[in-house]
């Protein structure tokens, strides 16, 4: 059997073929890497709140939340919450702003004003129709190491909360942090001195409640008669039955004084039944928007 030998002169070209197809390789090699990370890369800033686009803005937020501020587990107590949602509620329930209040952490935004607007379109805020229509308001929240840096963003149904007065309340809700470090102080005084401004700025809008028509009594000595003569008909009726009960009850010897008759002692029974009055029946209140979302200014 005979065995190739390689000539020893053909060994250098052998290897430079090897070394080129090696370079190839790790070359191609580093370019998936880097399309791949560069790829990754793009996902990851696309998903700040504030990079995405229309029509859901890369958010996934269910578009009825528990509560007005959303984003709050891992920052404020639930007591805080609740007192806020009462305040931002009553703002609601008078037409004067439907507002919610987003906290996030810095690595988790982009752009900051514009995550403050496309929440707001997100979540579909403000009124759909009537005078106090696109009253949407959003207070984004951005949690830093040392410190809270806070943007809002205003409904078109809003104009006449201006800039300034808004700067101000943001202002306000940073110093309560920096000078307590308790983001639960921050949050009611956001939601305090917005709801100051907001009613400085817009009454409670009442609507009227329909007027009952008045029910029109027969004038006419003759439909007066007529009523007269149906009341003493009904009353005659009334009393001859309770009459003929009463002959039924002394035929089977007469109702049973130990409350056991056909109505039990003292009445009707009322059972085990009932109208439940409790918060349970109709479940907890949910918070959101159900406008367009239109939103103005922001800053």
């Amino acid at each position: 059997m005979r065995i190739a030998v390689v000539n020893r002169k053909a060994w250098p070209g052998i290897m430079l073929i090897v070394a080129g197809f090696m370079a190839v390789m790790v070359f191609m090699f580093s370019l998936l890497v880097d399309f791949t990370t560069g790829h990754a890369q793009i996902l990851s800033v696309a998903s700040l709140c504030g990079n995405g686009s229309a029509p859901d803005y890369d958010l996934t937020y269910d578009s009825l939340q528990p509560h007005w501020t959303v984003g709050w587990e891992s920052y404020v107590s639930e007591r805080m919450v609740n007192e806020v949602d009462r305040v931002l509620d009553r703002l609601n329930d008078d037409s004067i702003a439907q507002t919610m209040i987003l906290i996030q952490p810095q690595e988790q935004v982009g752009i900051r004003t514009n995550c403050a607007v496309h929440f707001l379109r997100y979540m579909q805020l403000g009124l759909p129709t009537g005078e106090r229509k696109d009253n949407g308001f959003v207070f984004l929240i951005v949690v830093e190491p040392d410190s809270i840096d806070v943007h809002y963003a205003v409904g078109l149904g809003l104009p006449a909360l201006t800039a300034p007065e808004l700067t101000n309340i943001n202002r306000a809700a940073e110093a309560a942090y920096q000078s307590t470090h308790s983001m639960d102080e921050a949050l009611l005084t956001l939601a305090q001195k917005f709801d100051t401004v907001a009613r400085e700025n817009y009454p409670p809008l009442l609507y009227p409640t329909p007027i009952p028509e008045n029910t029109n009594i027969p004038s006419e000595p003759a439909s007066i008669l007529a009523i007269c003569g149906q009341l003493c008909m009904g009353l005659f009726f009334l009393f001859f039955i309770m009459w003929m009960l009463t002959q039924v009850g002394m035929g089977q010897g007469g109702f049973n004084s130990s409350g056991s008759g056909p109505w039990g002692r003292g009445g009707f029974s009322s059972g085990g039944g009932g109208f439940s009055s409790g918060r349970g029946s109709s479940g907890p209140r949910m918070r959101g928007g159900s406008g367009s979302g239109r939103s103005g200014r922001t800053n």
